[in-house]
Parts: structure tokens; sequence; C-alpha cells
């Protein structure tokens, strides 16, 4: 059998792991949606649909022998995607022995259904995470599906995020104002988005930051400062947020430690009951950090 590509790794978020691999039967009835991605359910909407994308990208893009007609690819997107390829995945990289489940439930392990959704869901939550989710995806899919042509393949995909317009090209004249019969303007529609400018260079952290996390940020502004807050404010600027965490102490009674992390540089950190608790106080520390 052809070595297994390695699997991408879900980048800095422990609570999001633990959460892809802990099964329903585990769960609490009516526990809060997560503030940043709501629940595994939705994680594995997502993935199912990037993994259905990044099989046909690879098969429309595969040359082979020629390009495959249109109900040949077809053929191919759904027999890569069959619920016991899925669920070999599943066994030979050993995702099933990372599932926490219920005993009563145990079963649900020899589902080849129910592994496919815990397959969907890993994908969903790379593709979320993860700076630069979709690529890392497509590599790993198009190297299970297609060892031996993957590379080549890989090559002949275009990467869209890095197509940039010819440098003489002129940007398209302003469409003209066309106001509908019930006075709605749409030029707003048909003119292009200005180009965004680079986002300006973030501050460094402060110089005693571990001394500065001792104690709360001043501003009762910053009561109002949240972890979705923060990562909003970040992704306007272009800012990639990531917050590494680890605890220590009994199982019963947990201290979690995290950081929030701006670029992989660290500009906050809390201490917490819970990693929720935490990761709030290291979005305070890192808002109150960055000035805004």
């Amino acid at each position: 059998m052809a070595t297994l590509p390695p699997l991408p790794k879900i980048e800095g978020d422990v609570e999001l792991l633990l959460d892809v691999f802990t099964h329903e039967s585990l769960r609490l009835p009516d526990t809060p949606l997560n503030e940043d991605y709501g629940d595994t359910n939705r994680l594995a909407a997502l993935g199912a649909h990037v993994l259905e994308l990044v099989v046909a990208t690879h098969w429309f893009h595969a040359k082979g022998d020629g390009f495959l007609p249109a109900d040949k690819l077809k053929e191919k997107i759904k027999e890569s995607l069959s619920e016991t390829t899925v669920n070999s995945w599943m066994n030979e990289y050993g995702l099933k022995s990372k599932l926490r489940i219920a005993p009563s439930a145990m079963k649900v392990v020899e589902s080849n259904q129910e592994m496919r959704k815990v397959f969907e869901t890993y994908v969903g939550a790379v593709y979320f995470r993860n700076r630069n989710g979709f690529q890392e995806i497509q590599s790993w899919i198009s190297r299970l599906i297609d060892p031996t042509n993957a590379s080549a393949t890989l090559d002949s995909i275009p990467d869209h995020s890095a197509v940039q317009p010819p440098a003489h090209a002129r940007a398209p004249a302003p469409a003209p104002a066309y106001t509908s019969q019930y006075g709605y303007n749409f030029s707003q529609y048909a003119q292009p988005p200005p180009p965004k400018s680079p986002p300006p260079p973030i501050p460094g952290p402060p110089q005693s930051q571990y001394a500065s996390y001792s104690q709360a940020p001043a501003g009762s502004h910053l009561s109002m400062v949240s972890v979705a807050l923060l990562n909003q404010k970040a992704a306007q600027n272009g800012l990639q947020v990531t917050y590494p965490a680890e605890h220590s102490g009994p199982p019963h009674a947990p201290t979690w430690n995290v950081r929030c992390c701006l670029n992989g540089r660290e500009y906050g950190r809390g201490i917490g009951k819970s990693q929720k608790i935490a990761k709030e106080e290291a979005a305070r520390h890192a808002w109150a950090a960055m000035g805004w």
C-alpha cells in the first residue's frame, strides 16, 4: 500500500480538536453553541462540501490520457468519496482510536455513515481553523485519492489566491448609476470594490508582557471585549488569530492557561478554571496590547 500522506493538523486549538473527536453520546443536552464555530454538526456540513470540492477539483484538472468527460468526472467524485473509502481512511489514520464515545454507543465505530461524519468534521475543522486550510486539504486529499499522479495534477491546479492582474491593466470604468422603478440604486453592486490596502504593521506586545498579564487590563470598555469581537477586529486587519491552550492540575478541577496569538506572536494570556474563561481573558489582554 502507498505511504499515507500526512494528516493535516488543526492549528493551536485544543478545545476544537477535543470537540471534533467527542461523539454526541457524551454531549449534554442544551449545550451552548461554541462562539467561534457553533458545533460539530456545522463543521461536518462545512467539511462535506469542502471535501467534495477538493475531490472535484482534483479530477477536473487530472489529465491522464486526457480530460475526463463530465459523466466520468461525476463517477470519479462519487467513487473517491464512497462511505467504504472514507471509512478506510479513518482506519488507516487511526482516527477511530481518538474518538471519545459513551460505552453504550460504541457500536457507532462500525457505522460507515457515522465515521464519514467524523472525517467530514475533521476536514471542516482544518478548513475553519488553519490559515491555509483549503490548500492543505487539497494537497492531502489529492494524494489520498490519486497517489501516483497527485503531484502533476496539483501543479496544474491554479492558485487563485496568488493570481494578480497584469501591471498594465486598467481598472474598468465605473458603471453608470441605475435606479429601478422602485427607487433602489443598483450602482453600488455594479462597481468593483476598491482594492484593499495592505494591513498596517501590528505593534509589538508590551515589553513586560508576562507581568502585565497578571492583572486585568485597565479600562471599563474592555469588559465588553469578547473572543468573537477580537476575532472580527483581527480579520478586518488581515491578522490570523490562534489560541494555544494547556491545562494543569487534577482532571476534575483543571487550571487553563490560554495564549492569544496574532500572526503567531503572543499578545495576551489568560488563566481560568475553564478554557473559555481563560480564552476570554487572553482576548481582552490582546485587545489592550493592540491599542484597539
